[in-house]
């Protein structure tokens, strides 16, 4: 019983643990980190591209603060103006990271991206 706990509690964390890149200043330099991902829950599908059978993406970029809060999202491209782009920006604004730590000291992390796929199924 111990064993399949260990399991259950490894694959869930492996399926919804998930990394995403972004940039951080060192020196003058810009350096490339990587940021966890502590909760991104799914966008919801509008319900008025539902009705119009539309399918799309969204790619919103935005900063990661000190404290793990996304800060600052926009919109940088997406195939369907208008359709989604709201229902993203709802959904990343709930995101949460981990915050990054570089020496000892939490720091803001910029130009992270995400994108959404909007799919209908049958």
């Amino acid at each position: 019983m111990k064993f399949l706990s260990l399991i259950l509690m490894f694959l869930s964390t492996a399926l919804f643990a998930a990394s995403d890149k972004g940039t951080i200043v060192v020196d003058g330099e810009t350096v490339e980190v990587s940021v966890e991902r502590v909760y991104s829950p799914q966008a919801s599908y509008p319900r008025s591209a539902l009705r119009k059978g539309v399918e799309g993406f969204v790619v919103v970029e935005f900063g990661v603060s000190p404290e793990g809060e996304v800060i600052d999202p926009y919109v940088v491209e997406t195939d369907n103006p208008g359709s989604f782009e709201r229902t993203a920006m709802r959904t990343i604004r709930r995101w949460a990271y981990e915050p990054y730590i570089y020496n000892g000291v939490a720091v803001t992390v910029e130009d992270v991206k995400a994108t959404f796929r909007f799919r209908l199924t049958d």
